[in-house]
């Protein structure tokens, strides 16, 4: 086990230059544990077209291309490095329910069915330098899955030496604890450390995220980097979060769905407000995530692997009150903490009062729309609806779940009437260049208000 444990631990430290070239180029300053996460997105985002052309996820190869990354980085990003401030009481208490879950995943066995056969079978092929792209003795279930979550086990096997996964499940603890730290980084200029930290707690001892953590299953992962994503552009970096909104993509077809929601959430926020310079950006970011299918979803054509389970249709409308019931039913389990219900809950108290109206809307809106998003999946499933909602349903709800969690400290906090502890950071200290932007745009406005003026005299 120790052996397998240090394996990650240089396997993390690999990505780093992965990582750090990303957020030099996304022009976001650097912190040791956001490159370790934006390396391990990044990875799960270059790695799968390498793997369709017939390279193996290996320790020089994914050096190699950091290594890269970092020098694009360095030639044409920004490089900047954060003020670390450690606030040691919080780090304790987020790091005790992390190494539990370490402690627990490293001799758990991968003991379910699609774990085994599914998500670590196609990482024991990559690490051994295996294709399962036709026929074999016994194929993995699901091959036209994209392979970013494989891709990246089999990285960190060829780190251990060895084809461990059981202690891999120690990876899927990571991903929690990026999540945490990104929803730290974005949401502590706006809420102090106290309610934060409570709120962080709810989200790493929720049982059904450390239940699903250690299943083995892609389903904590892909709510890791949507939610990451979610909460980045929420911070308007929307370079970085396009990038774990691959990541997602790569990961699992659900993410299909999410960020079909995400983006039409983001433009009509546009729209309503025309911030016209928010547009491009948008636009280019939604063109490069659709573009990343590509290459997926070539090589499912090339080697038929085709994915009929669901086939988008309102032909069984009439089930959809078994699947929002189902749906209900779970929310308000001990599972899943009632946190849906109290983040939806607190956006609506937002409204009523009148407060930071733009963040209760495209909170609801978020929430409504992934769960209406996964009612639609359910209702087009070609495999019988009851059996698929049954089935699936209590993984598929930890996407909308984990981000209820991750916005619930901020939300709660304004229902209350609680302000800002700092200012929030401005575009001007966020980018170099920034400020000179903003003060462009202030006089650009006032022209036009001064123009609107005279033809009205």
């Amino acid at each position: 086990m120790i052996r397998g444990l240090l394996g990650i631990a240089l396997a993390l430290l690999g990505l780093v230059p992965l990582g750090a070239g990303v957020l030099f180029l996304a022009r976001t300053p650097l912190r040791l544990g956001l490159a370790v996460f934006t390396g391990m997105a990044a990875a799960m985002v270059v790695l799968p077209p390498l793997v369709y052309v017939g390279l193996a996820p290996s320790i020089p190869l994914v050096l190699g291309v950091g290594l890269v990354v970092l020098a694009a980085g360095i030639a044409f990003g920004e490089r900047s490095r954060a003020r670390i401030r450690i606030e040691p009481l919080p780090l304790l208490v987020l790091a005790a329910p992390l190494l539990l879950l370490a402690a627990r995943g490293a001799e758990k066995p991968v003991d379910r069915y699609d774990a085994f056969a599914n998500w670590a079978l196609k990482a024991k092929l990559l690490y051994f330098d295996r294709s399962f792209s036709g026929a074999s003795i016994a194929p993995p279930v699901h091959r036209e899955y994209p392979l970013g979550l494989p891709s990246l086990e089999a990285y960190v096997l060829h780190a251990i030496g060895s084809a461990n996964v059981r202690v891999a499940h120690v990876l899927f603890v990571v991903f929690l604890a990026g999540l945490a730290l990104v929803t730290w980084q974005v949401s502590r200029p706006h809420v102090g450390a106290l309610p934060l930290t409570v709120g962080l707690s709810v989200l790493l001892w929720l049982p059904a995220a450390r239940d699903q953590a250690l299943s083995a299953y892609a389903d904590v992962p892909l709510a890791c980097l949507f939610v990451s994503a979610v909460l980045l552009f929420g911070d308007g970096r929307i370079a970085l979060g396009s990038v774990f909104l691959v990541a997602a993509l790569a990961t699992k077809r659900d993410a299909l769905a999410y960020c079909a929601v995400l983006y039409a959430v983001a433009f009509g926020d546009v729209l309503v407000r025309r911030e016209r310079e928010r547009l491009r950006p948008l636009l280019v970011s939604a063109a490069c995530v659709a573009l990343s299918a590509v290459p997926w979803r070539v090589f499912d054509a090339t080697h038929d692997l085709h994915d009929r389970d669901i086939a988008l249709s309102l032909s069984r409308a009439g089930q959809l009150p078994f699947v929002l019931g189902r749906m209900g039913h779970l929310v308000v389990q001990r599972a899943y903490l009632w946190t849906l219900l109290l983040a939806m809950g607190a956006a609506v108290v937002m409204l009523v009062r009148g407060r930071d109206q733009r963040l209760a809307v495209g909170a609801l809106a978020l929430l409504a729309g992934l769960v209406g998003a996964l009612s639609l999946a359910y209702i087009s499933g070609t495999t019988g609806v009851h059996y698929l909602v049954r089935s699936t349903v209590h993984r598929t709800l930890i996407t909308p779940t984990l981000l209820a969690a991750a916005l619930l400290p901020l939300l709660v906090t304004r229902a209350l009437g609680a302000r800002p502890r700092v200012a929030a950071p401005s575009d001007a200290r966020r980018r170099p260049g920034a400020k000179a932007r903003t003060r462009s745009r202030t006089r650009r406005r006032g022209r036009r208000l001064q123009r609107g003026e005279r033809r009205r005299r």
